[in-house]
This record gives C-alpha cells, structure tokens and sequence, in this order.
C-alpha cells in the first residue's frame, strides 16, 4: 500500500523532509526552463535590433547571450535548490565547487567571443586587401585569435585545477619556466612572426611600393610570416626578415603625392656684385616656368670655401619618379645656357697653397750668395 503524500512529504532524507526536497525540485525545473526563455527571447531582440544598426557591438552582444549554455542555467538552478536546503557540508561543497568549475568554463566560452570579435574587428578593413597581403592576414589573424584562446583557456584550466583543491603554485611556475625556455629557443622566429603581424596591422607598406631600407631600395612584391620579398632596384629579389625590415628606417616612396628638390649651385668669389645680386631671381624665375613645379624659395645660403652658393628649393606636384627627371634635366640645362650667357663662372672644389720658405732661406728669385774663395 502506498503511501499518503503527507507521510512523504514529513518523511526525511539526510536530514532533510520530503516538503524541503520538493521545494528545491520546483526551483530547478522551474528556474532553468524559464533563464533558458529569457534568453532566447533577449537573443532574438538583439538580433532583429543588430539588423538595424550599424554598429557590430549589438552583434557580439547577441553572440554571448546566445553562447550562455542551458546547463550553466541548471548549475546555477541546482546552486539556488541546494542553498534551501540544509546539506551535509561535502554535499553542499560539491555543488558550490560544480557551479565555480561550470561559471569558470561559461566564462571562458564568452572570452573566446570577444578574443574573437577583437581581432575580427583589428583585421577588418586588411580581409579586403588585394594582392600578397591577403595571404598572410588570415595566418597573422588566425595566430593573435589562437594566442587570446590560450591566454583565456589556460586561466580556465587553472582556476577549476584550483577549485578541485589543487595546487597549482608549482605548476604555474613550471609553466612560465617552459614558456620562457620556449620563448628563448624560438624567439628569432616568434620576433618575425610578430613583425609580420605588426606590419600588416600597422600597413607602413603593401606589395607594389617602393620603398627603401637602409642602402637598399625595391618594390614589395610579397609579405610573408616570417620574411618580405622586395624586387631589387638592380633586377635581383631581395629577401628580408620581418623583424630585420621593422627595425630599419623604412622610406615609402609609393605613398608621396609630391616631391621635394634641393639643389645648390656654386659661382667663384669674383664674380661682379651685380651679378650676384640678380641670380635669386634669375634662379626662382627659371623654376617657376616649369609646369608642375611649385617654388619654396632661391636664396644666397652660404660662402664656402671655394664657392659663393645659392640654394634652390622647389616641389614636384607629382610623385612620379621619370616626370621629375624629365623636369629637374631641363631644368639644369636651362640654367647652365643662361648664366653663362650672363657671364657667371661655375665655381669648382679648389685650394689656394702659400708656401713660405723657411726663415733664412732665400726669396724665390734670389741667388744664393757665392761661397767665399779657400
């Protein structure tokens, strides 16, 4: 014969009546079904919201509230029954170490959200990149998305290692021993890698510039992981780490929209006061005829050691390299057939040498006494 649901319900089980166990039933079933409605329905809200906006804030958002799993909602349902009930101290441990261990995962499945939307993010406007560059921005995206993801799951690993009572003390410190072993073995190789990624995310050049390193000029033909190849201004292909490129001084000449000339020229000390006096002028005149040229200034700069010299500053309103040749030559000659048209001698490198005989000895020209007779 069964029994009266009031005998049940009075009867106890640890310690515990059929009534209070009744009650932490209802608040699980009851509370799991209904966190899990709410957030579906938060979900579906900020979706139709991030179909309207925008902004991709409201769609990560939408991803961790989609991402929060129906048995985080149980562990915290079982938390809330087991809290009513008065439970044996390793019973009551056990549920509040299973909701630390399942938060801790939870939380590590919303960190690999944002990891993920903050490099998807960084790596955006490089995805649409044409050329070489869209070969290594996948690499260099997916090794910042794994090195996050390691960061976040190591922390998790750690704190439910810890949870179970675990000391992780010693196990941390042979953990960072190993990485800077690791570290130390591979770090010419990590640098390169870093650099690669640096260079894509800070883009201080794309394949098809010219740009010049040190001595050494070329045009980028590719980015790799762990080296650039550039085409050599000599025809040959020029191979460069990363990590050697981004600690030189880098010259992008791709990106100039004009180009700046300074050009000095050198008229001997006797040439007449006038003259000198007309040859700013004479200088700025010359250049201002010239079609895609802006003059900054034609100026006396200095008196040299062998020279009177000017100095001509003046912009090509182009970056192109054979329109400012073409410009700077016809520039030259002009210059050349019209000064010395006007009677100006181009100084040239020269030193002038006095030699003073030592004293007593004879002036140049003079005879030397003659030698008295034996």
């Amino acid at each position: 014969m069964t029994e009266a649901p009031e005998t049940l319900l009075e009867r106890t089980w640890l310690g515990i009546t059929g009534l209070q166990w009744l009650a932490a039933a209802v608040i699980l079933l009851a509370l799991t079904p209904t966190l899990m409605l709410v957030r579906r329905t938060v979900a579906r809200r900020l979706r139709n919201y991030a179909v309207r906006s925008v902004s991709d804030v409201d769609d990560v958002i939408a991803d961790l509230v989609e991402r929060t799993r129906g048995w985080f909602f149980a562990l915290i349902g079982l938390r809330l029954a087991t809290i009513t009930l008065d439970l044996p101290e390793r019973w009551d441990q056990r549920a509040h170490t299973a909701l630390i261990i399942g938060g801790m995962i939870q939380g590590g499945l919303w960190a690999s959200t944002v990891v993920r939307y903050l490099v998807d993010r960084r790596f955006a406007r490089h995805v649409q990149a044409e050329g070489a560059s869209r070969q290594v921005t996948p690499i260099a995206q997916t090794m910042l998305r794994l090195a996050g993801l390691v960061l976040v799951w190591a922390v998790v690993v750690l704190v439910v290692l810890s949870a179970f009572g675990i000391n992780i003390t010693a196990l941390v410190a042979g953990l960072g021993i190993g990485g800077v072993a690791v570290a130390l073995a591979v770090q010419q190789v990590l640098g390169d890698i870093l650099a690669s990624i640096s260079i894509i995310v800070d883009k201080p050049f794309q394949p098809g510039d010219a740009i010049q390193i040190g001595q050494v000029s070329g045009t980028v033909r590719r980015i790799g992981v762990r080296s650039t190849v550039l085409a050599a201004a000599g025809g040959e292909e020029l191979v460069v780490s990363n990590n050697d490129l981004l600690s030189s001084r880098i010259q992008n000449f791709t990106r100039m929209r004009e180009r700046r000339v300074v050009l000095r020229v050198g008229v001997v000390y006797t040439t007449a006061q006038e003259l000198l006096e007309r040859l700013p002028a004479l200088l700025r005149a010359a250049v201002e005829r010239r079609e895609q040229v802006r003059c900054e200034r034609a100026a006396l700069v200095n008196l040299g050691e062998s020279a009177i010299e000017y100095e001509i500053v003046y912009w090509v309103e182009t970056a192109d390299y054979t329109v400012y040749t073409a410009i700077h030559q016809q520039l030259l000659f002009e210059l050349l057939r019209e000064m010395r048209e006007l009677g100006y001698e181009f100084a040239f490198p020269s030193r002038t040498l006095y030699v003073v005989p030592p004293e007593g000895a004879p002036a140049a020209g003079q005879a030397e006494p003659a030698a008295a007779p034996g």
